[in-house]
């Protein structure tokens, strides 16, 4: 269980810098980082600017869905081995609250 929640971390943070730099890259404006690569000649001179602007949407969005997915499943994962560990430590304070017999 420890293995997979290590996996999905490593994966949140994958997912949450490419999101910074989907966002950074989307042409909002004249303020954007859109034009890296030289302007009109860079990034967006093998398919239009509109095409272009859609794809990175639809993946900003795909990306979102599945940063928010994740954050669930690491919640439910986190939430459970945190409750094993909680009855664990309930028992040994039991243990140790009984009376010693003489």
């Amino acid at each position: 269980m420890e293995s997979l929640q290590l996996f999905l971390l490593g994966l949140q943070i994958v997912i949450a810098v490419l999101l910074i730099l989907l966002v950074l890259v989307q042409k909002t404006g004249s303020d954007s980082l859109g034009g890296i690569g030289g302007g009109s000649g860079g990034m967006n001179a093998a398919v239009s600017a509109r095409s272009s602007a859609n794809f990175l949407s639809k993946l900003t969005m795909f990306l979102a869905a599945g940063f928010m997915l994740n954050c669930l499943i690491l919640a439910v994962i986190s939430s459970k081995v945190n409750s094993s560990d909680n009855l664990e430590i309930d028992k040994i304070l039991k243990k140790q609250e009984q009376p010693i017999n003489k």
